[in-house]
């Protein structure tokens, strides 16, 4: 086991006289009219892992479709621009933003959005689903941030960033093939980490995580977890333990562990081809448990 990891316990512990602040304000911003559950998914994560308050933004036209699927603990904020959300974060002392769950893709507005974001806040945030895909062939663009960015695309995602939609590419064929060797894989992710100044986390088989200098491949998991959402649990987490811990790829190596043994144990109860992403959810707790003991 990965030494950042094991030493990453020491940042869930809780004094007896902690109150909530003490454990991070998460920030989703989510949603649309058809998938305004990979937000709730995403919110139910950092809870689950930690998080002591958790927010949902969301614009008003897709308010309802959200709070029809949340349950109580997550808290809900409107916005209709970008400095909407500039401004909550910095007046109520977000620590962790996850961008994307279930976003519509709409290449210029979600852009911009995102883009006004990640260049005015220095905290971690994670671009995940649409916000990550509204940089395709813009990659360049998160040297400029102010954010402490985290990305986690799957290698499609990865694809669509580097090439776009120029699926034919010869370069897009010869990198496809090469991606697949681990080997060849610890060395991509790495070096688009340092190019871009940002913890790079390429999801799948043997997920992939670097800092640009050093590099941690999970070989935990299971098939069980290729189902929806569960990459917006993945980013709940990371957010819920960035909000802890000042070493923010210690935070998504070892939440990158915990999703994959969470998914693990879920596969126990439920059998590979039946879990679904609230299931993960459930066993975050175990696998926090199972591997850091009961701090």
């Amino acid at each position: 086991m990965d030494k950042k990891i094991e030493g990453f316990s020491k940042n869930l512990k809780r004094s007896l006289e902690s109150n909530k602040y003490d454990y991070g304000h998460v920030l989703v911003i989510a949603g649309s009219k058809t998938m305004p559950g990979a937000g709730v998914l995403c919110c139910n994560a950092a809870l689950r892992a930690g998080a002591g308050l958790v927010t949902y933004a969301v614009e008003e036209k897709f308010l309802l479709n959200a709070q029809a699927v949340a349950n109580a603990e997550i808290m809900f904020f409107v916005y209709s621009h970008a400095q909407d959300i500039i401004n909550f974060i910095k007046a109520k002392k977000v620590s962790a933003v996850v961008l994307g769950p279930g976003m519509v893709l709409n290449y210029g507005s979600l852009y911009a959005l995102a883009k006004e974001i990640i260049c005015s806040v220095n905290i971690p945030i994670v671009l995940d689903a649409s916000a990550l895909s509204a940089f395709n062939e813009k990659t360049d663009e998160f040297k400029y941030a102010k954010a402490k960015l985290v990305l986690t695309p799957h290698i499609g995602e990865f694809k669509a960033l580097l090439f776009g939609k120029n699926n034919k590419l010869a370069a897009l064929n010869s990198w496809s093939k090469e991606i697949m060797d681990l080997k060849v894989r610890k060395n991509i992710v790495k070096k688009f980490a340092k190019d871009h100044s940002i913890i790079f986390t390429l999801k799948g088989h043997n997920t992939a995580v670097s800092d640009g200098e050093s590099i941690y491949v999970n070989d935990s998991g299971t098939p069980a977890m290729a189902t929806a959402g569960s990459g917006d649990v993945l980013g709940g987490i990371i957010a819920a333990f960035a909000c802890v811990s000042r070493d923010l790829y210690s935070a998504v190596c070892a939440a990158v562990f915990i999703h994959a043994l969470s998914g693990e144990l879920a596969e126990k109860e439920k059998g590979v081809t039946s879990v679904i992403a609230s299931d993960i959810i459930e066993n975050i707790p175990n696998a926090i448990i199972k591997h850091f003991g009961k701090i």
